[in-house]
This record gives structure tokens, sequence and C-alpha cells, in this order.
């Protein structure tokens, strides 16, 4: 399997775009394309979750607004019985305090007393009867009415408690599809950078794979038959094989972007940066480290081939020192040509390229 290295440049940027918006669900494009298919189904399945989720609770509520009214009437039977007995010691003391007043004087002025005091007590209890029962089961009675009402407000106003918990998932779906569909262009890049990859994975080790691989050049490489001064090149991907290096361009256009005249020319690009490369590669200069073997006839040349991939749909025309290729026709191209380079060759090129990078 080939040598890949780096990530693709349009991925970078959607998940500088996807991080600067919070978003952190997805991990490939893979995960996108699902997303952007998923869309409806996982909405609705928001709202279903939720729906399920407020109606366990609605069950929830019911049974505990039974347990409350049911731990209620316990309590309060409970208050009435004791309350009940204490009202009925008291009428046991007092006729009890009445029997031992009919002897001697002071038992009669004691008990007399006496039985005034519990006849009191009795008559404060039953008059405040419903307020003790009252005050001793008022916890358990509000529990009951917190419950009841709430179980109200949960059937009455179902719909919009719903909608209303439904509101923030909901925009926040919204807004992940919003960003993706303002990334469209590059989500169209990207997959079509990435089935290259794909593709290229296919071919033996021999072959290295740099994607978004970028260069900056101080002084600028001048172009004489362009009369134009390159400060930098940016490479989709830079295929390093025992033929040589491959410069390949991916454009994954429709019809419409193949055929207008607005959008820049990708031959021209490429050109650009092959031209750019070659002069780099190819430097006499000390400042080129690039370790080739040596040729009686005299210093090797690596050259440099440039290769724009239709992903979609390509133009019939050919083009001068570019080849156009569909995905499927990538590997056998790159393939064909005879190899000139050893392992040890296309480490020392590989190495020089990392270290420009």
């Amino acid at each position: 399997m080939a040598i890949i290295e780096g990530q693709i440049e349009p991925l970078k940027k959607i998940k500088k775009v996807l991080n600067q918006n919070g978003i952190t669900r997805f991990g490939s494009i893979g995960d996108i394309n699902d997303f952007i298919k998923n869309f409806e189904t996982e909405k609705n399945e928001i709202i279903k979750v939720i729906k399920n989720e407020f109606d366990c609770e609605l069950n929830q509520l019911k049974i505990n607004l039974a347990q409350h009214q049911q731990d209620y009437n316990t309590l309060k039977d409970s208050v009435i019985n004791e309350t009940n007995l204490k009202i009925k010691e008291l009428e046991e003391k007092c006729e009890f305090a009445r029997k031992k007043s009919n002897k001697s004087f002071f038992y009669r002025i004691f008990h007399y007393i006496k039985s005034k005091i519990l006849m009191n007590k009795r008559l404060i209890l039953q008059k405040k009867f419903k307020s003790i029962v009252s005050k001793k089961t008022n916890f358990a009675e509000k529990a009951v009415s917190k419950t009841k009402d709430k179980l109200n407000n949960y059937i009455i106003n179902r719909d919009s408690l719903i909608s209303e918990r439904c509101l923030q998932s909901l925009q926040e779906l919204d807004g992940t599809k919003e960003v993706i569909d303002s990334l469209y262009n590059l989500i169209a890049g990207a997959v079509g950078e990435n089935s290259v990859i794909k593709e290229v994975q296919k071919l033996p080790n021999n072959f290295h794979l740099f994607n978004d691989f970028s260069l900056e050049f101080n002084p600028p490489i001048y172009h004489k038959k362009e009369d134009d001064r390159i400060y930098s090149i940016q490479i989709d991907h830079l295929l390093i094989s025992e033929a040589g290096i491959f410069i390949l361009e991916t454009k994954n256009w429709g019809k419409q972007s193949v055929e207008s005249i607005d959008l820049r020319s990708p031959v021209k690009q490429i050109l650009r940066s092959s031209y750019a490369l070659f002069i780099l590669l190819n430097n006499q200069s000390r400042h080129n480290n690039i370790n080739l073997d040596y040729h009686h006839w005299g210093d090797k040349q690596i050259p440099v081939r440039s290769i724009i991939i239709m992903t979609n749909l390509r133009p019939r025309e050919p083009f001068q020192h570019v080849k156009i290729l569909s995905l499927k026709e990538l590997n056998g191209y790159v393939s064909y040509f005879d190899p000139i380079f050893n392992k040890a060759e296309i480490d020392s090129i590989c190495d020089y390229l990392r270290r420009r990078m």
C-alpha cells in the first residue's frame, strides 16, 4: 500500500470552520455526508426521543401522585386515630377524676380541678381537631398538590412543553446544517481529494503521497515564459515514485463548473506549480541536498509530470503538458512509466521535500 502523509487542505479548512462554530461531532467526510443524508431523519428522531422521554415522565408523575396520595391518606388516618385516641384517653381520665371527687373534701377539690383541666384539654383537641390533622399532614398534602399540579400541567400543555424541550436541540441541529451547507464547495473538494487518496492507497509502498503540499520561495522563482514571479505554490497531492514526481490536482466539478469561464483554469494553476517544483528539485545549488546516484553521462534529472484528476466530469479536449484523467485512470497512468530511481533516491527526495514544507 502506498505511503500517505499529511491531511488534505479542504478537510483542514472544514475542521477549522467547524471548530470555530463549536461543532465537534464529525470525524471524517463520511460523517458529514451521513449527516446531510440523514438530516431529516435525525430531526424527527430528536422529536421522537423527547416525546418518549416526556411521556415516561408523565407516566412516572401518575405513579408518584398515586403513591403520594396513598402516603397522605395513610398518614391522615394515622393522625386522626392518634388524636381520637388522645381524646378518648382524656375522657376516661375525666370520668375517673369525677368518680374520685365523691370521696373526701380534699379529693373533691383536687379531682374537680383535675377533671376541669382534662376536660379543657379534650375540648381543645376536639376544637382543633381539623387543624391538628392538617398541620401534621401538611407536608404530605403539599406533595400531593404539587405533583397533581405538575401532572395537570403536563397533560394540558403536552405539545407546547415537548416543543419547548425540542427547541434547543433542533436549533443546534439546524445551526450545524447551516454551517455544513456553507461548506458545500469545500466538502465537494474534500470528497474528490479523499477519493484520490483511497485510489492511490492501492499502489505499492514504493509510492509516497504528500497531501496539501505547499512551499514558499524567497527569493521568488521567475517564470520567464509567463513573466511571472512565483512566491508560493500549493498542491493538492504530490506523488513521488520510482519514475519521478507527479503533481495531482483534484477537481470534483460538474458540467457547469467545467464550462464556466469565471473559474480559474486548473491547467494554468498546475503548470505554474509544476514549473516551480521542477526548478526547485533540479537546482544545482548547494542548498539542494537530494542524493541521487551518479550516472556516467551526467547529473540525473527529476521529472515532474502534471495530472488533473476529474472525479466527476472532465473536458474532452487534451491540453499541452498536462494530463487530464478520471479517477479510474490514475493508477494505471502513474504505473506506466519506467523506474529511474531506487528506494534510497526516493527516500532522499521525500526527505528533502519534507524539510522544505
